[in-house]
């Protein structure tokens, strides 16, 4: 069973790329979606106690993602960040404009920074996801999934967190259009990552305002 934040507290503060990653890449050869400029981490907020933890692919990318890399606040930041402790902030405008309009279903911007985690298989920042056959490859997306399925899934089937699939329900192990337990959901979604309208979406919406 892995420790996600075990895991990822090994990675030095400028390091592009986690230690146990490296030789994958070395033997892909630069044949690979990913933006490598960028810090890593497959997940963002709280995730040791957000109530709520939505699940997506890989992160997105825009040219603040490099400028984060090599600033030494943004170093600091994804320290903090791989902790689980820190919620989300505005430091990122393209991140907060994205949770902003994404998310408001959720709440207004303060309940979701303090209140809601995002995990993602992929730890690796790309402007459009194709690489998915290199998910399977890297120990960082097996350690999510890992540490997803034995630890954050039972919570949530329990429902002491909700967790909702919000893109690639296959790649986490479930099955779009269904619920889990209590709190465990997979609505059927576009591959932007939107829920589809439909009974499963309103039981989500719901649940999820008892859950901040």
């Amino acid at each position: 069973m892995t420790d996600i934040f075990k895991f990822w507290s090994i990675i030095g503060k400028a390091e592009t790329i986690h230690p146990l990653d490296r030789p994958v890449f070395a033997r892909l050869n630069d044949s690979h979606g990913f933006d490598l400029r960028c810090l890593p981490s497959n997940f963002g907020g709280k995730l040791r106690t957000a109530p709520v933890v939505l699940l997506y692919l890989s992160p997105g990318f825009s040219e603040t993602d490099v400028r984060v890399a090599r600033s030494k606040e943004g170093q600091e930041r994804y320290v903090k960040q791989r902790t689980g402790r820190l919620g989300f902030t505005d430091h990122h405008p393209e991140a907060a404009r994205w949770r902003k309009e994404r998310l408001a279903w959720l709440g207004a911007p303060d309940v979701v920074n303090e209140k809601v985690a995002i995990a993602n298989i992929g730890a690796y920042h790309s402007r459009t996801f194709t690489d998915h056959h290199i998910l399977a490859a890297l120990p960082s997306s097996r350690a999510m999934l890992d540490w997803a399925q034995s630890i954050l899934f039972p919570q949530a089937e329990l429902g002491d967190r909700m967790v909702v699939c919000m893109r690639a329900a296959n790649f986490w192990g479930l099955e779009s259009g269904r619920r889990y337990g209590k709190a465990l959901f997979a609505p059927q979604t576009t591959r932007s990552g939107h829920m589809r309208r439909g009974k499963i979406r309103e039981d989500i919406e719901r649940m999820a305002r008892r859950y901040v």
